[in-house]
């Protein structure tokens, strides 16, 4: 009879599982992380997009934009409805409030040039501040105090950096009086 040779255990799989599985799991993690990083560009590039100015005169009945009420918002970021507390025409930023709290100003209407026009000159940017507020529907509540326009448009340097919006403002000189909505809808 021969030798028997000791018995050795049979080796099992190892606990971690098949390295086909695991390739399996690290491509699929892969492909998870690229779908969710593209989503993630595409809604960025959409946001973008979305707030770039239209090249047209907004409509007095334009719904004021949204988000919590007070805040500091950037004059390329005012919209039609608006209202201002302190406002001051040569700042870029205003602290936008309800319209039914203490302002002094409020948006009445915006017209943009398209982003290829050149610079129409100061007077033809004037004359286009009056053109716009001309344009402006005050309702009731107008009546109940003093007003006055006040056109805010682009220098040649704030062209150049891009501004191309001619607003127009419904202004009391009198301070924060005004507390009320004064455009039509």
């Amino acid at each position: 009879m021969g030798q028997e040779w000791p018995q050795r255990p049979t080796e099992q799989p190892e606990p971690h599982g098949d390295p086909v599985k695991r390739q399996r799991w690290v491509i699929g993690g892969i492909v998870v992380g690229v779908l969710v990083l593209i989503g993630v560009v595409i809604w960025v590039l959409l946001s973008l997009l979305g707030t770039r100015p239209e090249a047209a005169v907004s409509s007095p009945s334009a719904v004021p934009s949204a988000g919590p009420l007070p805040r500091d918002a950037e004059a390329k970021d005012f919209q039609v409805g608006d209202c201002f507390e302190s406002f001051d025409a040569n700042s870029s930023k205003a602290r936008a409030v309800a319209c039914d709290t203490e302002h002094s100003a409020q948006l009445g209407a915006v017209f943009s040039y398209a982003a290829d026009e050149s610079f129409p000159g100061t007077n033809a940017l004037r004359d286009k501040g009056r053109e716009v507020c001309k344009d402006v529907k005050l309702n009731e509540a107008a009546d109940n105090y003093i007003l006055l326009q006040q056109n805010v448009y682009p220098s040649t340097t704030s062209w150049d950096r891009g501004d191309r919006r001619v607003d127009c403002f419904i202004v009391v000189d009198s301070g924060n009086t005004i507390t009320e909505d004064l455009l039509r809808k």
